[in-house]
């Protein structure tokens, strides 16, 4: 629904005047993002990039690599000038275009660097240098386009990163289970606070909710990840020992900074929000602290518990989007269940039974809670809500 359209909703049903709806409207306005201009922007920059690849290309062998590199600097000496004056004179939409550009260039420069020099060091050293040292870079920008395109590069070079520093920090012989499963549970936490600095929160809101919005993103998939450790055998020799004090710490850290970390949230999301870390750890501890059997069937109902604590928490944010789609996964769960219960007719029976009055379960409390939903936000329950 357009906004306009929601304007005259609200101001015919007595919300607000004719004046609170020319306000609204000029602010809206002036605070939304001009997206084609932003698109024809970054597309003409980026067809201007790629055809001087393309002539750069076409004579690449020819080209010795002190020349290569001359150029390459020579060009980023440019956007790097261009870049300053525009946030300097505070061009709008010309200096996101070039942060974005700078960026990217900054990544094929490293690229071009390793391929003069024919360097071999893995590709993981390459993205961390990339993303520290272009981090100041990104943070002069302030549109919601250039926050996931950096928060997009962060994750992609964390995830290439993890497993290396778990080898790096246990050199003697692979790494363990404790050091692993304490890393893989605290890396995406990490992020939680780091997404609340004050001045982030001031001054970058719009990297500020993005970074928190992958963090919990990551989250949903590690814990959901997680849930097949009931999937394989625990020996004696391969359950956790000091990492689940660690966790433990972490996530008790955690769900104690949750008030100060998210003050505005209502009580009741920040408490699926501590119950969702709780959670996750108590499923580390009782899948991994003592030896056991495979147990496929607790794996699999408490993936679908794990989704449904997103689902609550996302109704008690408003975020109405959010509960359809984890909805619609713990409906695809369930259905993954019919599957994994085929054996004698009588398991596939009693499996397809209690899956179908699952399934419609999620389907009554889908149409009850959105309903809901609806009616205590009325016009505004259309996906927004408060955002962690």
């Amino acid at each position: 629904m357009s906004l306009d359209r929601k304007l005259a909703r609200w101001e015919s049903a007595g919300l607000i005047d004719g004046a609170t709806r020319a306000r609204i409207r000029a602010f809206e306005q002036a605070e939304r993002a001009p997206i084609a201009l932003y698109a024809l922007g970054v597309l003409g920059a980026g067809t201007l990039a790629l055809g001087v690849v393309s002539v750069i290309a076409a004579n690449w062998d020819g080209i010795p690599g002190t020349v290569k590199l001359t150029i390459d600097l020579l060009i980023g000496l440019g956007l790097a000038v261009a870049t300053y004056f525009a946030v300097r004179r505070d061009a709008g939409w010309l200096a996101e275009v070039l942060i974005t550009v700078f960026y990217g260039f900054t990544l094929a420069s490293l690229a071009l660097v390793g391929q003069v020099y024919q360097l071999t060091a893995p590709a993981y050293q390459a993205l961390l240098v990339w993303t520290a040292t272009t981090l100041p870079l990104v943070l002069l920008g302030r549109s919601q386009a250039l926050a996931a395109l950096a928060v997009a590069g962060i994750a992609i070079t964390h995830a290439l990163s993890v497993w290396p520093l778990i080898e790096f920090l246990n050199p003697g012989g692979g790494a363990n289970r404790d050091l692993s499963a304490a890393i893989l549970f605290a890396s995406p936490l990490v992020y939680l606070p780091l997404a609340r600095i004050p001045w982030l929160l001031r001054n970058r809101p719009a990297f500020s909710r993005t970074l928190s919005v992958a963090a919990w993103a990551a989250v949903l998939l590690l814990g959901f990840t997680l849930q097949f450790v009931w999937y394989e055998d625990v020996e004696s020799d391969q359950v956790l020992r000091w990492s689940l004090g660690a966790t433990a710490a972490v996530a008790a850290a955690i769900v104690l900074a949750l008030p100060r970390l998210y003050p505005d949230m209502p009580p009741r999301a920040r408490h699926g929000l501590a119950a969702i870390v709780v959670f996750a750890w108590l499923t580390l501890l009782a899948g991994a602290a003592i030896p056991r059997s495979s147990i496929h069937v607790v794996g699999a109902v408490l993936q679908v518990v794990w989704l449904g604590l997103f689902a609550w928490t996302s109704i008690q944010l408003g975020q109405v989007r959010a509960f359809n789609v984890l909805t619609a996964l713990i409906a695809l769960r369930v259905l993954a269940i019919y599957f994994e219960v085929f054996g004698s007719l009588l398991s596939t029976g009693v499996g397809l039974i209690t899956g179908g009055a699952l399934t419609l379960a999620v389907g009554w409390l889908w149409q009850r809670k959105t309903a809901a939903l609806a009616a205590r936000l009325g016009p505004a329950a259309t996906g927004g809500g408060h955002v962690a």
